[in-house]
């Protein structure tokens, strides 16, 4: 078997004062290009004479993607054959896709530096290396400490884990009281490839919008999966690339098999290099007819199709079977009667739209979810209302305390149908262990904090199959919770008690949710979805969510949809525990009313979210504080006099007095100035909620165009009045005309 040629690419941590040398003189072109994309001359930055660029990672990744994909050039054009096949190490698989011909330099490098930027803007975490123990150990050790997730798998003894730093003092900790093994704390505060990272995954899909991939001209294989991309999956990948661990055990495995002696390696340092040959004695035998076999390259001369960089491909690999095309449902299901028709006496309304299966599961009368809005705002009458009409919402528990869900739980015990938010990232152990006591059935995750966690496949599958429905703001969310639970996962679950082995089973086989709903580009999304779901998840279903008319219900439908989810039209509503101000502002939108805005919780990673404009100056006025965010180090460079206008005007009392409820009186640090920002986000909220009168212009109300188009539809109707907006008559409204 003749050998197979791969180049692979190093990540952070190869990086050394002085890398690039010859190479930066050589291609002075692509060098401008980096200068004005990075800011910073490349000579200068790698370098690094005075030692404040390569220590930092904002500067770091960018500098080794360069040399590495400089290195790549020099290469090819000092005439070295070309790869067979490429990977890179976590930030190296960037140079890897540009040399496939997946990104332009352009487009690769924008990327990397934003990267760079948002993992240097996540701290408070750490990263240690756990050396000579084998993943079974380390299976364990994750179970027992529940702040701590696999970031690295690079040997078979050799891993990285990532979480918070008390989670990483318990883990050095663990292995020390164990005997075998060792632990080596790295330098970094940053929990790369971790569910800490989802802040930063979220605010990463903003820079890929506009990113389209072309497929690779060889093949590319992914940290992610240990497999090659697949062409218009990479953006969706490389989102999933931030909170999923690298594994690089199976990538090297995957080269072996595939014939690959030795890869060489293109860029600083030999760290891969030196992993590779510590590894051989374990990597498989070359396999004919390998991975690689498998996996037709497109040729570089073939135009590259434009793909929605948000949408996986609808036709499988080649050498798959081909995936069946998305059966659209049609917006009026006809029930089939005798070929004269039924009887005038026996004629009924159309058959609901939608799955049947998701009504019966959620025992409903339409295919239609009511989603949660946080702070309790979808509050227990408001699902008591919809429980008496045959359907189902989620209780707002986003925000709210354990003791607060406990209460809400209690006043909902009697009611029949209902489902709960999850709260991502806190103590899922806790509330898990809550609405299991109160025999919750369904749950409804959302946000971009949205990460698969043990606790939650505990929920899905323990005991009684649950719901698991996802909002999912985007793709990389959609296509994660469309794949089953990571096997460690559900070994580390069994091994605790809380699966059997049927249980487990289920957990290794199904996708974590059993309902997924896009939020935004469903024209797109749904039709794709439906075409992963049928290849890789049959049994889940595909909803859309922020419907507001029956046009946008049917349109779901047509798209492919199993049901729709209604969202920010539910906090507009006679039972919605906001504000009676907040109502009178929601009801007054229109369609073109609302704005993204700084997100209160992603403050700091730009992250933003839809909010109502009219009516109130928060957009612009969050706007303007993360301006000033970005332009300054601290508050005391704003300057006195606009600290006092924004004194008056955005915070309505002293900043000090602020200070001092933040808990960081006496301090003037980037810290700070981000914690006094996004407070005003949180404190515009809490004065929306609670209809603060000296507030108003302020407020801060959660808002999407399905509320102005529902507004819309109802300006010439009782329901044009929020007062007469029951929870139930909205529902009723969109399926009037739907079905």
């Amino acid at each position: 078997m003749t050998a197979v040629r791969a180049w692979v690419f190093p990540g952070q941590g190869s990086q050394h004062p002085g890398m690039g040398e010859g190479l930066l003189d050589r291609f002075s072109a692509e060098c401008a290009t980096a200068e004005r994309i990075i800011g910073v001359p490349p000579a200068q930055l790698c370098r690094d004479v005075r030692g404040e660029y390569l220590g930092r990672t904002r500067y770091v990744q960018p500098a080794v993607f360069l040399v590495s994909v400089l290195a790549a050039r020099a290469a090819l054009a000092d005439g070295r054959p070309p790869p067979e096949v490429v990977a890179g190490h976590s930030l190296g698989e960037y140079a890897a896709l540009h040399l496939a011909g997946c990104l332009d330099f352009d487009s690769a490098l924008s990327l990397v530096v934003r990267r760079g930027q948002l993992m240097e803007s996540v701290t408070g975490g750490g990263m240690v290396a756990v050396l000579g123990l084998p993943l079974s150990r380390v299976t364990e050790l994750l179970a027992e400490i529940p702040d701590v997730d696999l970031a690295n798998h690079n040997l078979p003894d050799q891993f990285v884990l990532a979480g918070s730093a008390a989670g990483i003092r318990a883990v050095v900790d663990a292995v020390r009281r164990h005997g075998t093994g060792r632990c080596v704390p790295l330098a970094v505060s940053v929990p790369a490839h971790s569910r800490f990272m989802a802040g930063a995954a979220e605010a990463f899909a903003v820079a890929l919008r506009d990113v389209v991939p072309a497929p690779p001209s060889i093949p590319v294989v992914s940290n992610v999966t240990g497999a090659p991309h697949v062409p218009g999956e990479i953006p969706g990948t490389l989102l999933r690339h931030f909170v999923e661990p690298v594994r690089w055990w199976d990538t090297m495995c995957l080269l072996a098999r595939s014939g690959v002696t030795e890869p060489v390696e293109v860029g600083p340092g030999e760290v891969l290099t030196k992993m590779w040959r510590r590894a051989a004695g374990s990597l498989p035998a070359p396999a004919p007819g390998g991975p690689l076999a498998r996996v037709a390259p497109v040729p570089p001369s073939t135009p590259a199709t434009p793909v929605p960089p948000v949408a996986p491909p609808v036709a499988a690999p080649v050498a798959s079977p081909p995936a069946a095309p998305p059966q659209s449902a049609p917006a009026v299901p006809v029930a089939r009667g005798p070929a004269s028709g039924p009887p005038p006496a026996a004629a009924s309304r159309p058959r609901p739209a939608g799955s049947p299966g998701l009504r019966s599961d959620y025992g409903i009368r339409y295919a239609c979810l009511a989603g949660s809005s946080p702070f309790g705002v979808t509050s227990p009458a408001f699902l008591r209302r919809l429980s008496g009409a045959g359907l189902l919402g989620f209780f707002g528990a986003r925000g709210l305390a354990l003791p607060e869900i406990r209460a809400a739980l209690a006043e909902l015990r009697d009611v029949r149908r209902y489902g709960m938010a999850w709260l991502p990232g806190g103590d899922e152990r806790a509330l898990c262990d809550l609405y299991l006591a109160h025999d919750v059935r369904h749950v409804e995750v959302t946000g971009p904090l949205a990460v698969v966690s043990p606790q939650l496949v505990r929920f899905r599958h323990g005991d009684d199959p649950r719901q698991v429905l996802v909002r999912a703001p985007d793709l990389a969310t959609a296509v994660r919770f469309l794949r089953p639970a990571d096997p460690a996962t559900v070994r580390a679950l069994a091994a605790a008690g809380h699966l059997d082995s049927a249980s487990a089973g289920a957990a290794a086989r199904e996708a974590v949710a059993t309902d997924v709903a896009v939020e935004r580009d469903a024209h797109a999304l749904v039709p794709a979805l439906v075409a992963l779901r049928d290849r890789e998840a049959p049994g889940a279903r595909i909803g859309m969510a922020g419907v507001g008319t029956p046009a946008a219900v049917a349109a779901a439908f047509a798209l492919g949809a199993d049901f729709v989810v209604t969202t920010t039209v539910n906090q507009c509503t006679a039972e919605a525990a906001t504000s009676d101000a907040a109502k009178d502002l929601l009801a007054a939108l229109d369609v073109t009313d609302v704005r993204e805005a700084p997100d209160p919780d992603l403050f700091e990673l730009g992250a933003r979210s839809p909010v109502a404009h009219r009516g109130t100056l928060f957009a612009a006025r969050a706007e303007e504080l993360y301006r000033m965010f970005l332009r300054y180090d601290r508050l005391a460079d704003v300057g006195p006099r606009r600290l006092a206008e924004l004194e008056r005007t955005h915070f309505g009392r002293p900043l000090d007095e602020l200070r001092a409820d933040l808990g960081v009186a006496g301090r003037d640090d980037r810290g700070v100035l981000a914690s006094v920002c996004a407070a005003y986000c949180r404190e515009a909220t809490a004065a929306a909620l609670r209809g603060a009168p000296g507030q108003r212009l302020n407020y801060r109300v959660p808002a999407s165009t399905d509320v102005g188009a529902f507004n819309r539809l109802v300006a010439a109707e009782p329901l044009a009045d929020w007062r007469a907006r029951h929870a139930e008559l909205v529902t009723e409204r969109l399926f009037s005309e739907a079905n």
